[in-house]
């Protein structure tokens, strides 16, 4: 039995990297915490009634998703960098890097990127029934507001993770294949998005891994997934108010 247990080791555990073993398997135990934890259905079933109180209660549940993501895809996976590989935070992305191209490209994609929300809004309608997805927080311009920085800590940390954490954490041992690598869960986890959006996250995970790489940052990702996500916010109230 020792014998065929060390025989297993040396055929399947021989020559592993130790930064890519941890970043692999903390992706699948973080996603899986992200997925539990984070879910607006477990904010409700624990924390509802204690939040009752505070104005727009249908919008609690998303907040809560927002802000827990930050710890479970920034925090949790920030700590695991530090502390279980031997790079330093800044060579997972988290600084600014190629300011002139980072910042070109943010501006450029954002400035294409209005007319394909307005047509895509246009042309398929579920995207004003799904956007924003509390809808509770169009009722002020400050619900709105907070709403939106919410929104960007939550794109932050999932930018992180994906083009952070696991695109530069497993760089040095599959190349630009990383690429690759970190698209197939972010693609997964737009499976409960329109399906125009889902497919589209394809192709973004794609495009956002190569900016990353090319800038050496995350951020310019974050940024990008951001305006993006607030302006299909933007159009789709605004689509909903002039509808007769």
């Amino acid at each position: 039995m020792i014998i065929h247990i060390q025989t297993l080791k040396e055929k399947y555990l021989q020559g592993w990297e130790r930064q890519a073993t941890v970043i692999l398997l903390a992706s699948a135990l973080l996603l899986t915490l992200h997925r539990y934890y984070s879910r607006r259905s477990f904010f409700r079933r624990h924390f509802t009634e204690y939040f009752d109180s505070l104005p727009l209660p249908e919008s609690h549940s998303y907040f809560y998703w927002f802000l827990i993501t930050a710890f479970t895809l920034f925090l949790l996976p920030a700590l695991v960098a530090k502390f279980g590989t031997s790079e330093r935070l800044k060579n997972y992305g988290v600084q600014l890097g190629n300011q002139k191209l980072g910042w070109r490209v943010t501006g450029m994609a954002w400035v294409l990127m209005i007319p394909v929300v307005v047509l895509a809004v246009i042309v398929y309608p579920p995207f004003v029934e799904k956007y924003p997805l509390s809808k509770a927080v169009t009722s002020s311009w400050q619900a709105f507001l907070l709403y939106q920085l919410a929104y960007g800590v939550y794109m932050f940390s999932w930018e992180f993770f994906f083009r952070g954490f696991m695109l530069f954490g497993l760089e040095r041992k599959f190349g630009n294949y990383a690429i690759l690598i970190q698209t197939i869960p972010f693609a997964i986890l737009h499976y409960t998005k329109p399906l125009p959006e889902a497919l589209g996250s394809v192709i973004a995970g794609v495009l956002l891994g190569v900016l990353a790489l090319e800038t050496r940052s995350f951020l310019y990702g974050a940024a990008i997934h951001w305006l993006v996500a607030m302006t299909m916010d933007i159009v789709a109230v605004a689509f909903r108010h002039s509808a007769p």
